[in-house]
């Protein structure tokens, strides 16, 4: 397609672009103006310390804090962030204090951003209302750090709780391990022990001491393996964070399927192309019906959307709950084989025990108990003590702080921007429609399609214009070259005819046939030849009205015999072109036009000009056009672009040929200038320069038009 195809694609719909976009603009404009303000409450949130070792850190390697990556610990922390415990939580504290939004909607409006390479997390929440992103800022952060806080500390206060449990049990066994010793002394009269027994028993105390500790690690791992389990039991793994919604292909297939069936009942109903009118009882439209029926069931039976995608996240509470579950199971395992080693070591001193001499043996036995007790009891003491100041520093340094308050800022919602892109978008949309337009357009705009439709040469392309009647108007110059093509082309086909009339015919009626009959007939006088243009259109008669003169005596009446032809000749302002009007119109113009007066009007009206142009009414609907053709032998059609072919050309084509008419040619009527090559062409290179005229007066014959 060449550039000014293009042109005249862009150029036919203008009015379209610049409606389309102004349309953008008067929509960007209305939702800039009646879109509520936004605002941006805004909270930062930092990590003060890293996440501490779960549990009380018996054990040195539980004081090896492991090595994480500080994007992945921020990133971490902003999902739980927004966490559904998190939200659930703010939903409801925000319902206390008037606000009610669902932890959806909570969730929609809040963005959680890590400040780059820190450890600082900035919480904004988005709404209409200034007072309530404030407060619903801070709602969050507090609930944000109150779940962070309980993951944290939970395992602390568990470890506390199981070493107060165990506490009370220690000590009544070291009571009861020094009242035996003192009733053994008593009992035995043994004072001291040897030295080989002593050292025996040390060995002994140094592994049951082992074993103690041990033993209070490994049962407070299991504790919070168990703890944990049950945790991880009603928790979800995975979260669903968005959802991608796509049209159902069955769906869309049935409503294409209504579409059709409905557009086939209505041509049925209606009458189309190449199909007659059929009733509402008629079998195949109770058989289209009952398809459109079923259809519609099935559309009731569908949904119309579906599910196409969804996207999932790790739940950031179930992922710190299963690394607490991992680090707990080591711990267990480790303290576990600890307890073995350390019970072994015993179990060897105590087999040295007990190859002593008896007395020496029990005494040992009883004193090994008593420092066991001891230091058992000691330990448990310690731990608790460290538990509670572990506890209490937890609670007292908050993992996580706030820097600053809420505070609240307006957000730009960049109305100039929009309207600057609704300027640029909606231009290049509308062009973008403009050539949807053209190329699903069926209606005859060119040349080309008018004889493809016809299947006729195309005499001239008559350009739409406010002017457009030569008699009467002082018409564009491009109006005029038109009808000297018409002229030109109507020379070159009657060369041979010994015809000088010719039926201007149409199948549809508003073709603008008889503003081209009268055009043609003026074109044909100023050029200087004799022309009489007859009115034979008796249905809907115009030209009297285009030249102003009386239709109180015209066709109607010589043919009837009313009045002679003398009377009926109309001259008119045009010199050289005389008008026969329709006369009064009569109630069967069939009668009229198919009577031997008719034949005798058309012999005798062509002796007296060099062109005689009779305009007819529609074709398709009435017969006259047929009837008057046969008589005189030529004709040309009339046809107005933009127009939906309809088979109505066709149509009267096959009726005329059927008659032995022969058709010089159609006229393209009503063609817009950027449809036609030839008006670009002209408006481009000779528009302005004026067109000669023949001298007044004049006179050429029907051979020299």
């Amino acid at each position: 397609m060449e550039f000014w195809r293009y042109y005249r694609v862009v150029r036919r719909r203008r009015w379209l672009i610049l409606l389309g976009t102004l349309a953008a603009l008067i929509a960007v404009a209305f939702w800039n103006y009646n879109s509520e303000p936004l605002y941006t409450g805004r909270t930062t949130v930092m990590e003060s310390k890293s996440i501490r070792q779960i549990g009380v850190p018996l054990y040195q390697s539980q004081m090896l804090g492991s090595s994480v990556d500080l994007q992945l610990q921020i990133s971490n922390l902003g999902n739980l962030a927004t966490s559904q415990r998190v939200l659930q939580n703010s939903a409801q504290t925000l319902a206390d204090l008037g606000m009610n939004y669902t932890p959806q909607q909570i969730l929609s409006a809040t963005a959680v951003t890590p400040v780059r390479d820190t450890n600082i997390l900035a919480i904004e929440v988005t709404l209409t209302n200034a007072e309530a992103a404030k407060v619903a800022a801070d709602v969050i952060a507090a609930e944000f750090k109150k779940v962070y806080a309980d993951l944290n500390n939970a395992s602390v206060s568990q470890s506390r709780e199981f070493i107060e449990a165990q506490i009370e049990a220690t000590r009544t066994a070291m009571v009861r391990a020094q009242d035996a010793v003192k009733r053994y002394k008593e009992e035995s009269g043994l004072i001291q022990i040897d030295q080989q027994a002593a050292a025996a028993i040390q060995r002994i105390s140094r592994a049951e001491e082992t074993a103690a500790s041990a033993q209070i690690a490994h049962q407070t791992a299991a504790a919070r393996v168990t703890q944990v389990v049950k945790e991880l039991e009603g928790m979800k793994e995975w979260e669903d964070s968005g959802k991608t919604v796509a049209r159902n292909p069955i769906w869309q297939r049935l409503t294409e399927q209504l579409v059709d069936l409905e557009t086939r009942k209505a041509s049925m109903l209606n009458g189309g192309p190449g199909q007659s009118r059929r009733g509402s009882n008629h079998p195949e439209v109770l058989a289209v019906q009952a398809q459109i029926d079923n259809v519609k069931r099935q559309l009731l039976e569908t949904k119309e959307d579906y599910t196409a995608s969804t996207t999932e996240s790790k739940n950031p509470i179930y992922q710190n709950s299963t690394n607490a579950y991992v680090n707990a199971r080591v711990e267990d395992t480790a303290t576990a084989a600890q307890l073995t080693a350390a019970q072994n070591v015993s179990n060897e001193a105590k087999t040295e025990i007990a190859q002593m001499p008896e007395k020496e043996a029990r005494m040992a036995e009883l004193v090994v108990d008593l420092r066991t007790a001891t230091e058992t009891y000691s330990l448990m003491k310690n731990k608790l003590d460290e538990a509670k100041i572990l506890e209490q520093q937890n609670r007292n340094d908050v993992a996580l702080k706030t820097i600053d308050a809420a505070f609240v800022r307006p957000v730009d919602q960049k109305h100039g921007l929009k309207i600057i892109l609704a300027l640029l978008l909606a231009p290049l949309m509308g062009v973008g429609v403009a050539f949807l337009l053209h190329y699903t357009d069926n209606t005859v705009k060119t040349v080309g399609d008018a004889e493809k439709l016809l299947g006729l040469p195309v005499l001239t392309a008559v350009p739409t214009a406010r002017a457009h009647s030569l008699p009467r108007q002082s018409c564009p110059e491009i109006m005029e070259v038109a009808y000297q093509m018409l002229t030109s082309n109507l020379w070159i086909a009657t060369q041979e005819s010994e015809s000088n009339s010719i039926v201007m015919v149409s199948a549809e009626p508003d073709a603008g046939r008889s503003v081209t009959a009268s055009n043609l007939a003026a074109s044909l006088a100023r050029e200087g030849a004799r022309v009489i243009l007859v009115d034979s259109d008796l249905r809907k008669p115009t030209q009297h009205l285009i030249f102003g003169v009386d239709n109180r005596a015209g066709l109607t009446n010589i043919l009837s015999g009313a009045a002679t032809l003398e009377d009926a000749l109309v001259p008119t302002r045009v010199q050289g072109l005389l008008l026969v009007p329709s006369g009064p119109v009569p109630d069967n113009p069939v009668k009229l036009l198919r009577s031997p007066e008719m034949r005798d009007f058309a012999a005798q009206i062509a002796e007296l000009a060099d062109f005689v142009i009779y305009d007819t009414p529609a074709g398709i609907a009435f017969p006259d056009p047929v009837l008057v053709a046969s008589i005189i032998g030529s004709a040309v059609v009339v046809h107005s672009a933009g127009r939906v072919p309809r088979g109505s050309e066709a149509e009267l084509r096959a009726r005329m040929d059927s008659s032995g008419i022969r058709i010089l040619g159609a006229v393209l009527n009503k063609v817009r200038r950027e449809d036609s090559s030839s008006y670009f062409h002209y408006h481009l290179s000779y528009e302005g320069v004026g067109m000669p005229q023949l001298a007044s007066g004049g006179r050429i014959s029907s051979k020299g038009v």
